[in-house]
């Protein structure tokens, strides 16, 4: 039978507390259960000096929030202890209540409830809502969950004897205004080690300060993008790990860079040719050059149009296009010179992040960059020219086959949490929260006390 508030009795005893009476305010939209201290001074030693001799000093009242026994009735606890007066020592001290949460005025079953619900995809303000808990109660609640599960795990990782070998540094938006954040993330399980406010040198500073050098003894290879001055630490502080640029970011910045530009610009020379025809054909009367010249607007428009939809099977790997798409593209590599070297250029560029040998890489590497150089396409030859100074980052992508591309998916969980919380206020609880996601999810069981 379920429980219903007609004629309801309760007898709650909870150690030295017990109940016998409740009731309901605004509207029964509140339940208000009284617990009384049944607690005999007797019983009772002295907090500071140990000794059996105490005396009620007074009586306090405190108020907290319990998980609801009923639907859309908000469940409250009165709850009135004794504040005790040592005759030994003379210090005052307050009674125990033993089923408050000790970061908030809460039960414990009620913070059980709320680290349930956060742990299954709430934000804190939709928790704030359905509970009545504090913002700031709910925070501290989470934060110290999250504070147990990661130093569970990172005392389990010190047992084995653990020690990450392949390391991953990126950044991430953490509020509108380009402010940003750094994390270094642990390749080999996926689990973010450190995060840190800015994205700036002296920001991923702080990782090398902070964290535990000890523990990063066994590190072969650190992978990172090429925007950041990231490779400058790492060198200085872990003279003998491998930098691995990645090849994601190496990959797409060519398709924008170099393969976008140059596409763009043969696609605005038809459009420019298209334009000219147009005002040829505005004084033209003779009929049969007009038809020949509309001839011409067409073809020019039409290759325009291909051009500028040809953006996906350009970045795509030939061999994944079907037969309409490879024939289309052909077509645009055979009239377009500029597109096909660097169409070729792209493709070798796959080819040489899938070598093994580095001396292969080395000499494919050199000779990419030798070929870019000598050619006459301002974008590929600017290109050239930035990235062939990271060049031994590149040829240690054949020795460490790693990339951020974990880092990069942990980032749209990132957002995920972002957008569900609405932003946070709190840097120092959303960055705890980044790394907790980032653990395995058997750290992060909800203890059961009910």
């Amino acid at each position: 039978m379920l429980l219903n508030t007609n004629n309801t009795q309760i007898n709650i005893k909870c150690q030295q507390y017990s109940c016998s009476r409740f009731r309901f305010e605004k509207d029964n939209t509140e339940l208000w259960l009284e617990f009384q201290s049944t607690q005999e001074t007797t019983e009772v030693c002295c907090q500071y000096c140990g000794e059996r001799s105490v005396d009620i000093h007074d009586n306090y009242t405190t108020t907290l929030i319990d998980m609801p026994i009923w639907t859309d009735i908000r469940q409250y606890i009165t709850v009135t202890y004794h504040k005790y007066k040592c005759r030994s020592c003379s210090r005052v001290f307050n009674e125990d209540i033993c089923f408050k949460d000790p970061d908030a005025r809460v039960t414990d079953r009620a913070a059980i409830w709320v680290q349930a619900l956060l742990k299954y995809g709430l934000c804190i303000s939709s928790v704030v809502r359905l509970t009545g808990i504090n913002w700031k109660a709910a925070n501290l609640i989470h934060k110290r969950v999250m504070d147990e599960a990661l130093t569970s795990r990172k005392q389990y990782l010190k047992a084995i004897g653990y020690k990450p070998t392949y390391l991953a540094v990126d950044e991430f938006a953490i509020h509108k205004g380009q402010k940003y954040a750094t994390c270094v993330m642990d390749l080999d399980t996926g689990e973010v080690i450190w995060v840190g406010k800015g994205r700036a040198t002296e920001d991923f500073r702080k990782f090398f300060l902070e964290y535990d050098m000890e523990n990063l003894s066994d590190v072969k290879a650190f992978a990172m993008d090429m925007n950041a001055s990231y490779n400058k630490l790492v060198e200085e502080y872990m003279p003998g790990v491998d930098i691995v640029y990645d090849r994601y970011h190496m990959q797409a910045q060519f398709g924008k860079e170099v393969l976008g530009v140059v596409r763009l610009n043969e696609a605005r020379k038809h459009r420019d040719n298209a334009q000219d025809i147009k005002e040829i054909l505005v004084g033209e009367t003779d009929p049969d050059i007009r038809r020949k010249w509309k001839q011409e607007y067409k073809e020019e428009r039409k290759k325009y149009s291909d051009i500028k939809n040809s953006r996906w099977p350009i970045l795509t790997s030939h061999s994944n296009l079907n037969d309409d798409k490879k024939e289309a593209l052909d077509r645009i590599l055979k009239e377009h010179n500029d597109i096909a070297v660097c169409y070729a250029m792209k493709e070798e560029l796959c080819r040489l992040f899938d070598l093994d040998d580095p001396g292969e890489a080395r000499e494919g590497w050199i000779s990419w960059f030798e070929a870019a150089k000598a050619s006459r396409i301002e974008p590929l030859k600017h290109f050239a020219e930035l990235k062939e100074k990271r060049l031994e980052g590149l040829i240690a992508h054949s020795v460490h086959h790693i990339s951020t591309g974990k880092l990069e998916g942990l980032n749209n969980k990132i957002k995920v949490a972002k957008r569900v919380g609405y932003g946070y206020r709190d840097d120092d609880y959303f960055f705890t929260l980044v790394r907790y996601i980032s653990i395995p999810k058997n750290y992060m069981i909800i203890p059961q006390k009910f």
